[in-house]
């Protein structure tokens, strides 16, 4: 039996009529034999629309802080316009490193050539100093070691890159050289965010690194140049785009349903995460004359690729009144491709909550761990949240192969279903 908090009033069955695709789906609609209200709503979902949006977002990458990027903030609030929302931009700035030109390391007295690679956030410099073996960089692998005035060379470990250069310029370093190990590469790799205690740092492969190290322990003293040219910051612009259903009481709690809409360079971001952002377009659209309890907040977030900025922004910018009123937030990242594994809902820490919970009442849904989507600033702040995707992801993921032609209109389907039924659910719980 359908709760009572989820009929739709007059004008939510008549704009059905309207919208409908044949008289007799209106009569199945509206017959005291169908299912239920929500059966109705999920019935209106569009997969023709929701893949049509997916190919308009991803005709070009959308990097944050660009024009397309912009681009795809004016298309979608264009869109949350024609189903009669009142949109709102939150714009932020960021910081947007710009790549050094020229990346050297020479060894004084050696012929021996390497090919170091920068980390992303790494400060220009021309610093020269006697090369000094820190083990993995840690605090205490400092406490008897001089480096002061020379350059750090230390193996990676379990800490973070940025914790190991802030180490090594804690000690006085110029400079340090980051060594891999095993089988990683030393290229697409980042201190983070940018810092101003950071020293010239640099990342050498696994057999150069083992080079270096053999120079060093062959010789008593070993002195080496960094030298970064070009590299800088840029203050750029992103946004998050807010479309909000108010409830009929302004104190009701919140369930908040979002997506990122920014994509990686190069990479049009059908999958990831145009997929995503078309379906939560959908799901806004078929909510938007739904009588709702609770407050529904649909956003699209900009500049998730950097580090989740726009959902750490939104965040960040919630009164604690607000955090304590939301009772869910259900976040939806690369939601379409034919090629990813099964669907999957993850939490932060793996655990289950009141979104999970839901959903599986919907339908049956592995659940799986990551902070690496916008649901983790949410949760992280006390907030009941998850993330909605198909896993393991592609293996064309993060690149120039992510287009509309992989992307399936049935995978669209499926999670619009699931997620608008567990939002109509959520927004009717007490």
């Amino acid at each position: 039996m359908v709760r009572k908090s989820l009929y739709l009033p007059v004008l939510f069955v008549l704009s059905i009529l309207i919208s409908a695709c044949s008289p007799q789906h209106v009569q199945e609609i509206i017959s005291p034999s169908s299912n239920n209200i929500e059966s109705a709503i999920i019935d209106n979902l569009d997969a023709d629309k929701i893949y049509s949006n997916v190919k308009e977002l991803s005709k070009e990458p959308r990097v944050a802080g660009t024009v397309s990027e912009k681009n795809a903030a004016n298309f979608i609030t264009e869109e949350l316009e024609t189903y009669g929302y009142s949109v709102e931009s939150q714009p932020f700035d960021f910081d947007h490193y710009i790549f050094p030109k020229l990346v050297e390391l020479t060894i004084e007295g050696f012929d021996k050539s390497f090919s170091p690679a920068p980390f992303q956030y790494s400060v220009s410099g021309n610093v020269t100093g006697e090369l000094i073996y820190v083990n993995n960089g840690l605090t205490s692998d400092y406490e008897n070691i001089d480096v002061r005035g020379k350059i750090a060379v230390a193996t990676i470990s379990d800490i973070y890159f940025e914790e190991m250069v802030l180490n090594a310029a804690g000690a006085g370093a110029v400079g340090i050289i980051i060594n891999f190990k095993d089988d990683l590469q030393n290229t697409g790799w980042s201190l983070g965010k940018h810092h101003d205690d950071y020293i010239p740092t640099i990342a050498l492969s696994t057999n150069e690194g083992k080079s270096l190290l053999n120079l060093m322990r062959d010789n008593e003293s070993v002195t080496g140049t960094i030298t970064i040219e070009g590299a800088d910051i840029e203050k750029h612009e992103s946004q998050n785009i807010i479309a909000t259903k108010s409830s009929k009481n302004s104190g009701d709690e919140i369930v908040i349903v979002g997506a990122h809409y920014d994509s990686v360079e190069s990479s049009p971001g059908a999958s990831d995460n145009a997929s995503g952002t078309a379906v939560l377009l959908e799901i806004a659209r078929v909510l938007e004359n739904v009588s709702n309890d609770k407050e529904l907040r649909f956003l699209f977030f900009g500049a998730e690729e950097l580090g989740l900025l726009g959902s750490k922004k939104y965040v960040d910018e919630m009164s604690k009144k607000e955090i304590q009123r939301t009772e869910a937030m259900l976040n939806m990242d690369m939601v379409g491709s034919a090629d990813a594994g099964p669907l999957t809902i993850f939490t932060v820490d793996g655990f289950s909550n009141k979104v999970t919970d839901t959903a599986k009442t919907i339908q049956k849904i592995p659940l799986d761990f990551t902070d690496r989507s916008d649901h983790a600033p949410f949760q992280k702040a006390g907030i009941d949240a998850a993330l909605f995707s198909y896993f393991p992801s592609e293996e064309w993921y993060h690149s120039p192969k992510d287009t509309i032609d992989r992307i399936s209109k049935e995978r669209l389907n499926e999670v619009a279903s699931l997620v608008t039924n567990s939002v109509l659910k959520l927004s009717a719980q007490k």
